[in-house]
């Protein structure tokens, strides 16, 4: 079957690509990280970034929103931490581009379409350029909204990546759409719920993997439930995916070190070196 790029029309972030092409050349997978920005406050979370950036390819900083619909518990207490201390759309851009400033790696957040269409699209396209992040994930984009579109088109022409997800319940349709307006990878999830609630299923992952590798040659980044070595051992060995995804295992340690009164440094250092122990499973088998 001829194979359908539908990513030649786009161009494509020249970090995230250029951060592809890397891992693909040393033959591992890339680790993406994920934390909500702001958790637990602004000087802590940009310690905590920095830190993940030493082992992490890419970055993905949660904006904060009080009514998320796919965020586990976890996560959601890290919202809550992140909004007390004061954080909104705005201020995680401005940590974000604190942290842009002083590296290349790639840095994009992670939202809802809502809290952006409340923000103000454009207002939310400014400051996205502003802030030198490289993509933008919507959870509860819309395919069919005019706002998922506009918002499409705009981050479009400031090159910031938009990322489509792609869940076990969407069927070949969907991922055509999906991948009409993906620009460098692809967030496939690995099961149906809320993030990091139980394990990750490789049924569901290859489904939707082989429905992407049918009709695209994008990058794909697979998450929810991937937490230990073993499990980015086995999503390497088992699947075809290009990245892996760690989030609430993230938020998890920073919940728990705050409870117990660390430091931004050193909960910083804790996710370091949790995060220097999933490298070691990334090499393709």
């Amino acid at each position: 079957m001829l194979l359908v790029n539908y990513n030649l029309k786009k161009i494509m972030n020249k970090n995230l690509k250029e951060t592809f092409d890397t891992v693909e050349k040393e033959n591992r997978l890339a680790l993406i990280g994920y934390v909500v920005g702001g958790d637990p406050n602004y000087l802590d979370s940009k310690l905590i970034i920095n830190e993940m950036l030493k082992y992490c390819d890419i970055v993905e900083v949660g904006i904060p929103f009080n009514t998320s619909t796919s965020d586990s518990p976890i996560i959601m207490n890290g919202i809550d931490r992140s909004l007390a201390s004061g954080m909104n759309t705005k201020k995680v851009l401005e940590l974000i581009k604190e942290i842009k400033t002083e590296t290349k790696k790639p840095i994009g957040t992670m939202s809802y379409l809502q809290q952006i269409h409340t923000f103000g699209i454009d207002a939310y396209v400014k400051e996205m350029k502003n802030s030198l992040a490289d993509f933008s994930i919507v959870v509860d984009s819309n395919l069919n909204s005019d706002e998922d579109k506009e918002l499409y088109e705009k981050l479009s022409e400031i090159n910031v990546d938009y990322v489509k997800l792609v869940a076990p319940t969407n069927d070949e349709a969907y991922v055509l759409d999906a991948l009409s307006r993906s620009g460098s990878w692809i967030y496939v999830v690995s099961y149906s719920g809320t993030t990091g609630t139980k394990k990750y299923n490789l049924d569901f992952i290859n489904n939707s993997i082989k429905l992407i590798k049918k009709n695209s040659d994008i990058k794909i980044g697979v998450g929810f439930g991937i937490k230990t070595e073993e499990d980015v051992a086995e999503i390497s060995k088992k699947t075809n995916t290009n990245a892996v995804i760690i989030g609430s295992a993230c938020v998890s340690i920073v919940e728990n070190e705050a409870k117990n009164k660390l430091s931004g440094l050193e909960i910083a250092k804790k996710i370091g070196q949790y995060l220097k122990s999933i490298t070691n499973s990334l090499k393709k088998s």
